[in-house]
């Protein structure tokens, strides 16, 4: 645990309810509780920001805990966005997913569309290049019963 200001910073996963409310208030919409702890639980990685007992930010890793780490759900509160939680959360991430990698890895992520550029100044390449292609999703809604 890191205090910086008001600021606490954990390895801790985020409570469900917490991390479901998180998103929603950021507009990513409103995952059922139950949905969110199973995602949480997927988790390699996960770092936590607090202003005091109320989750302000996170961010997780997903992957083989190998060779392929994936940053997820970089998520700050709108009132906190600006204030470097956002960047605080991806260095630790990377940092942690580094002393992971045995000996070579990609660590990679999906940025949403316009903030490429804060990923481009923490050391990520955007893509497409001369040597890889372009990064790629698939968005999947299921209709509920």
């Amino acid at each position: 645990m890191v205090t910086t200001g008001s600021l606490t910073f954990t390895r801790t996963p985020p409570a469900p309810a917490a991390f479901a409310q998180l998103r929603a208030d950021c507009g990513w919409g409103l995952l059922p509780v139950d949905v969110a702890r199973r995602a949480i639980a997927g988790g390699l990685i996960n770092i936590t920001c607090y202003d005091g007992d109320i989750l302000i930010g996170c961010g997780r890793v997903v992957g083989d805990g190998v060779i392929y780490f994936y940053l997820q759900d970089i998520i700050v509160h709108p009132s906190y966005q600006g204030r470097g939680i956002g960047r605080q959360i991806v260095e630790r991430l990377v940092m942690e997913s580094k002393q992971m990698i045995p000996s070579e890895g990609t660590i990679g992520l999906l940025a949403v569309h316009g903030k490429e550029a804060f990923y481009e100044q923490i050391g990520f390449t955007s893509r497409p290049t001369s040597t890889v292609g372009a990064g790629m999703s698939m968005h999947v809604t299921k209709q509920q019963p």
